[in-house]
């Protein structure tokens, strides 16, 4: 029996990088069976009047920029043409697309890219649909269905991916290809520079396109759009005080099944060894959390955990002194009456502010210029609220990059610069400060091997920023100071990152640092141990930070040129990568090129399109961020 041979290239201080052999099939690496997660009941959207034509708006976003922009849009259309058109804001995982897709009139998609080209979590299974469709009017297996639909398409991404907007792009194909018509031209929003400029010029275009279009649209309003000021929605806000405030508090998360972001599981950290010696200035911790109390929740290697962390004491502290609140004010949110449809879900109440702030307010990101124009109407000096509306509007483009994009100014730091902006809780939770996102992992444990413990391999971010502010990153801080029986909000998503169904395939795997997160799980054994119990054939490790010339796995992957392709061309042989997607993955991806062309004998473009049929098959996977 041929041995399962592999070779694992990596970068960085810390790990190996050339492993080519792995002996047999029987070390316990069966493929885990991973379940989709549990489908919430679709939410009731606003009512709209069937008799008017209709714009729907459909986002996938999975940090919440796509749905900022969309309720954004959707406000903007309601004070253009709301007295003779119905707007609707949907997140496409509520959309009924088969049934309702070719009745619309118009539709506008804002959709983000995640990791590799992928789509959203909650755009996975309406892309899923809408790519087999086309595909079946490709070949011919049925007609186009979307002729009477007009569309417009506005992706999320960024630059430095080697898929940038994928999704987006692949989204205007596919409406093309099932026969619908676009309105406007695609637009290409890029998070690597100011994608809020990306916005406000695509929603410029799509309304003159509108202009000219009438057909699509009722009669515009005599204002216009232009005419009616940015107003920043907010929460209606109740403070309670007294022991019934105390004994009323909720929890800032309720347990769930685990399986999806609305649903978090209230976990434990059971674990936390940190892998670097004393001897470095860098941090990477072993993280084990339990999930063994979550009923019916399992993981499959390759599959990532979200993270809910919390923001430090001392970022709550200063946060609650620029409102100038006490840290156990405890209040509660409601939405207005007229039902703003921007807002999204009040935070669960009554909370105390300390909770609030720590769980809810991403306060350590750069601001976009929506968070900006809410800070201003809170502003008592007119020198800073004309400071701030100006960095907000187009005439201030150039500030805004110079102040918050370039330096990544974060929202505390405009807070503590702007002091007498002092919003109230409606719009500091409303308008002025995010949500604080879940943070992804990928899981460095077998499902098979620890059903009911989730192992995260995170490096401790902390980075000196052009301010000088020494940022540490949220989550990863938070763990690496975390104590055994914390608790801990988690969900699993599930992915394509797999190891091949035949257990003797070749594996290439390649990932720096953290990238070895998913590639543990593969093997579920520590590397070293491995090799001297004589499943891994050979050993090598790239140390980019030793000696006058860098070593980076690219590197090694060229030197070992002529295995790799002899790999390559095995029978069922996969090829993995994991890391850092804006220079590892794009330099992995060049030099694996160069060992298809010179070892295969091929011309450069014969051997990129090796490559692409290569990754066609779904031999090539990459889990990149």
């Amino acid at each position: 029996m041929e041995p399962f041979s592999l070779v694992l290239v990596a970068l960085a201080a810390i790990v190996l990088v050339l492993i080519l052999k792995f002996k047999g099939s029987s070390s316990g690496l069966s493929k885990a069976d991973g379940k989709l997660g549990d489908k919430l009941p679709a939410r009731k959207s606003l009512q709209v009047d069937d008799s008017k034509p209709a714009v729907r708006i459909l986002y996938g976003t999975q940090t919440g920029t796509a749905e900022r922009f969309s309720k954004q849009l959707g406000n903007e259309l309601r004070r253009k043409y709301g007295d003779s058109t119905s707007i609707e804001v949907i997140d496409i995982e509520n959309y009924k697309a088969e049934r309702r897709l070719p009745k619309e009139r118009l539709v506008l998609f804002l959709m983000a890219t995640y990791g590799d080209g992928e789509p959203t979590d909650n755009a996975a299974d309406f892309y899923s649909w809408i790519s087999s469709e086309a595909e079946a009017v490709e070949n011919g297996e049925k007609e186009p269905f979307l002729e009477e639909v007009a569309y417009g398409v506005f992706g999320l991404g960024n630059k430095q991916y080697e898929h940038f907007n994928a999704v987006g792009k692949r989204m205007e194909k596919a409406m093309n290809t099932l026969g619908a018509s676009a309105v406007v031209r695609r637009g290409d929003g890029d998070d690597d520079e100011c994608i809020d400029d990306d916005f406000d010029k695509w929603s410029a275009e799509l309304f003159a396109a509108l202009e000219a279009s009438s057909h699509l649209v009722g009669a515009a309003s005599a204002a216009g759009v232009e005419a009616v000021p940015e107003v920043a929605p907010e929460y209606e806000v109740e403070i309670l005080e007294g022991p019934v405030a105390k004994s009323a508090m909720a929890a800032p998360f309720r347990s769930g099944s685990g399986t999806s972001a609305a649903s978090p599981f209230i976990a434990t950290i059971s674990e936390v060894r940190e892998l670097h010696t004393a001897a470095s200035d860098r941090s990477c911790v072993h993280v084990e959390i339990d999930i063994s109390g979550a009923k019916g929740l399992s993981y499959a290697t390759g599959d990532h955990v979200a993270i809910y962390a919390e923001n430090s004491p001392e970022v709550v502290e200063e946060v609650a002194g620029l409102l100038g609140l006490p840290l156990d004010t405890v209040f509660k949110l409601a939405k207005p009456e007229d039902g703003s449809s921007s807002l999204a879900e009040p935070l669960p109440g009554p909370i105390t502010l300390r909770d609030a702030l720590a769980y809810f307010a991403d306060v350590l990101s750069s601001p976009h210029k929506g968070n900006l124009v809410a800070l201003a109407a809170a502003a008592a000096d007119g020198e800073e609220r004309a400071k701030l509306l100006r960095l907000a509007g187009p005439q201030g483009k150039a500030e805004y990059q110079e102040y918050v994009a370039k330096p990544h100014r974060s929202l505390l730091e405009v807070m503590r610069e702007h002091p007498s902006a002092k919003p109230g809780l409606g719009l500091f939770f409303g308008s002025v400060a995010p949500r604080l996102q879940p943070r992804f992992y990928s899981i460095s444990s077998s499902g098979t091997r620890h059903p009911t413990s989730v192992h995260v391999t995170c490096a401790v971010v902390r980075d000196v920023m052009p301010t000088g502010r020494v940022h540490a990153g949220v989550c990863s801080s938070w763990l690496a100071k975390a104590a055994v029986g914390t608790e801990v909000p988690v969900f699993i998503r599930h992915s394509h990152f797999r190891l091949p169904e035949d257990g003797h395939a070749p594996v290439i795997m390649v990932g720096p640092g953290t990238g070895l997160a998913p590639f543990r799980g593969f093997l579920q054994a520590e590397l070293r141990g491995f090799e001297e119990s004589g499943a891994l054939g050979s050993l090598h490790v790239a140390f980019s930070r030793e000696g006058s010339t860098k070593d980076y796995v690219q590197h090694h992957l060229a030197r070992e040129g002529a295995r790799v392709w002899e790999l390559l061309r095995k029978p069922g042989a996969c090829f993995y990568v994991c890391g850092d997607a804006k220079a590892m993955a794009k330099d992995v991806h060049r030099a694996l090129i160069e060992v298809v062309s010179r070892h295969g004998a091929m011309s450069g473009t014969k051997a990129e399109m090796w490559v692409k049929e290569f990754t066609d098959s779904g031999r090539y996977m990459r889990d990149v961020w």
